[in-house]
């Protein structure tokens, strides 16, 4: 699944990457693949990779980056909907990747059901999470600083070469609270 199919009035959307990038740019390309890659398990779990209306996704997140914002914002319309929430309770763990802020938690809801997935530990370079903090702070040097953009497209490109099951861990699939009810 190269793209991801989304449900808007009735129009069926298919986004790639390449339509995530041109929405976001590459500044925060790291979390623009992630929330991909993300989305892309996603799909698989809820809607086999069908579209899924746009207007029953959500996203709550323990990974803050503005990268992985745009992306949600981009397919789900999330944040202009009020449907993008921040979780601070989330701590890394064998299943979880940690991030510069946070952790790489998803949980992700559509088709009456909440997918939860964690970016797996083993997908982050081992450099990337210390650059990112001091790059946040402002300490990197000129030859730090290009170090961390090389490494973050090397990031980026090989979670875009590996398959969502490679690269995330489906953590749990439950049914919505609420899921027999039509409003």
């Amino acid at each position: 699944m190269d793209t991801l199919k989304v449900m808007d009035h009735g129009d069926i959307f298919e986004l790639s990457f390449d339509d995530l990038k041109k929405f976001h740019g590459t500044k925060s390309i790291c979390g623009l693949t992630v929330s991909f890659k993300v989305m892309q398990a996603a799909w698989e779990a809820l809607a086999a990779g069908a579209p899924i209306p746009r207007a029953e996704l959500s996203v709550a997140t323990a990974f803050p980056g503005p990268g992985a914002r745009d992306g949600f914002e981009m397919v789900m319309r999330a944040v202009t909907r009020e449907k993008y929430w921040i979780e601070t309770n989330v701590t890394p763990s064998d299943q979880i990747a940690e991030a510069a802020k946070g952790a790489y938690f998803f949980r992700i809801t559509g088709y009456k059901r909440i997918v939860a997935l964690g970016l797996k530990p083993d997908m982050v370079p081992s450099e990337f999470v210390p650059l990112r903090r001091r790059h946040l702070a402002g300490t990197l040097d000129d030859d730090e600083q290009a170090r961390f953009r090389r490494l973050q497209f090397t990031f980026s490109e090989a979670l875009l070469a590996v398959t969502p099951s490679e690269a995330v861990n489906l953590l749990s699939i439950d049914d919505a609270p609420n899921a027999g009810n039509t409003v």
